[in-house]
């Protein structure tokens, strides 16, 4: 996959304009979101889009990411498919300026510190990685059971009759 450009030389500008960004490219090419998927060998889709504009004398980059991303189910440990979107509207604050307080509780977007060369895939990655689910799981998938391997126990029927042996 390929992607435009993996920074804006001057974000301010970028949205000043109201310039858009968009780009695809592997999901294994953002380490910290690699680290999260199961590793199958093959492509894992991302799609982003940076959208600059100002809004009452401030500049603003919304970023919309959207993902087909291969995790490990929290129950069966097996392979499962996670549909992730993610959209977030990031406050551009210059480098050495305070971050705001004002606005902060309504959650309407985070401020972020940029200064030249805002890093795109930084950006989409992070909003990716907030996005993640906490415990991916299949929708119809059950803890494996101990008949599979022959044994209706369960573990920690065995842990209990190890305990009262000794």
């Amino acid at each position: 996959m390929s992607h435009q450009s993996r920074v804006i030389p001057d974000p301010f500008e970028f949205a000043r304009r109201g310039d858009t960004l968009s780009g695809e490219l592997d999901a294994r090419d953002l380490p910290r979101l690699a680290a999260a998927l199961r590793d199958t060998g093959g492509e894992q889709s991302v799609s982003y889009e940076l959208s600059g504009f100002r809004l009452d004398d401030k500049s603003f980059i919304e970023v919309f990411a959207s993902a087909a991303l291969i995790m490990q189910c929290q129950r069966c440990l097996g392979e499962v498919s996670c549909a992730v979107d993610a959209e977030s509207r990031l406050l551009l604050v210059p480098r050495g300026e305070s971050m705001p307080d004002e606005g902060l509780e309504s959650d309407d977007f985070d401020p972020v510190e940029a200064g030249r060369d805002f890093d795109v895939l930084d950006a989409v990655e992070e909003e990716l990685l907030l996005a993640l689910p906490l415990a991916p799981t299949h929708g119809d998938c059950s803890v494996p059971a101990a008949k599979e391997n022959g044994d209706d126990r369960s573990p920690f029927a065995l842990l209990k009759s190890l305990k009262t042996k000794s």
